[in-house]
């Protein structure tokens, strides 16, 4: 038969958790060689010696009810580490389990030091993980957009660019197939542009086209495409046009940019604009059909435009 009084101590040595038994009074009679690990105090120090003057973070409300339920009731008293910092020392997170031990009529607490120091590291560490997660992801985001940027917009104006242009221009024109709606497409193109350049610097040429892009912007809808097209050619895309009127109002808007003066760096400068429209389905049922016809009715107008500056001349 197996003496257990003696294999006991062994068993305690071998557990890899802190062992504390002390008696009714609080006073140490058991710790463990693994609490010694913990706390850097030695068993043959701390025997008979008061609970809470070796712990002294015990010394608390919390633990003298636990204490207080043990005793009178046998109640078990459970303290996670997250709750209860520092019972043991400052360098080990503990979670703590109180139990009542009774033999021969004696009464001693059994408290079980369980060391979760490595699980709150690594829950730092997540935590750091997805702190880092989140701003790159951020980061990620920022860096799509100025991706996103320079594949769909135009440089120097901001307006969409071709790429863009050709994207949204299936999408609405296969909308407009689906919804039995008019796809209206503008051709604009900034006349004597050259001129421009020549006269006052492409710089000047540069700060036009800004001005020109800005204006064609403020002057459609929310959903139309502006799109910079060439060095001084704009396309325009118009979904969902109900009626000529929606078309009118939106031209109307634009038309008061076709010959004005503007401001710029001091310098007056006159602006004369050529714009030609088609419509799906009647001018063209492809996207390719509808620039080349919007394009024939602007150098119509240009060519107009022309004749009447010669005959004014």
């Amino acid at each position: 038969m197996i003496d257990m009084d003696s294999f006991l101590p062994s068993i305690l040595s071998c557990i890899n958790e802190g062992i504390v038994i002390v008696t009714a009074d609080l006073k140490i009679a058991y710790w463990n060689p693994f609490m010694e690990e913990l706390t850097g105090r030695r068993q043959d120090d701390v025997l008979g010696m008061s609970v809470e003057n070796a712990l002294p973070n015990l010394d608390k409300p919390f633990f003298h009810h636990a204490v207080k339920g043990i005793l009178e009731g046998g109640s078990p008293a459970f303290f996670s580490a997250a709750m209860h910092r520092r019972m043991i020392s400052e360098n080990h997170q503990v979670n703590l389990k109180m139990n009542r031990v009774i033999d021969r009529e004696q009464v001693a607490i059994l408290l079980e030091f369980v060391d979760v120091t490595n699980q709150f590291h690594r829950i730092n560490q997540l935590r750091d993980y997805v702190k880092q997660l989140s701003r790159l992801n951020s980061e990620l985001k920022q860096k799509e957009k100025v991706i996103e940027k320079l594949a769909y917009y135009d440089k120097l104006t901001g307006v969409a660019n071709r790429a863009l242009f050709e994207k949204f221009a299936d999408k609405y024109l296969n909308l407009a197939k689906q919804t039995g709606s008019m796809l209206g497409l503008m051709f604009v193109d900034v006349n004597e542009f050259k001129l421009i350049n020549d006269t006052y610097g492409h710089h000047m040429g540069d700060k036009i086209m800004m001005r020109v892009a800005a204006f064609l912007t403020e002057s459609t809808r929310k959903n139309d495409i502006v799109c910079r097209y060439g060095g001084d050619e704009f396309l325009i895309l118009l979904p969902d046009i109900q009626s000529l009127e929606n078309y009118r109002q939106i031209a109307g808007q634009i038309d008061a940019l076709r010959n004005r003066k503007i401001v710029q760096d001091g310098y007056t400068i006159s602006l004369s604009l050529s714009i030609g429209a088609s419509f799906y389905p009647n001018d063209g049922i492809t996207i390719e059909e509808l620039v080349a016809k919007a394009d024939t009715f602007m150098y119509i107008q240009k060519h107009e435009s022309r004749t009447e500056m010669k005959k004014d001349g």
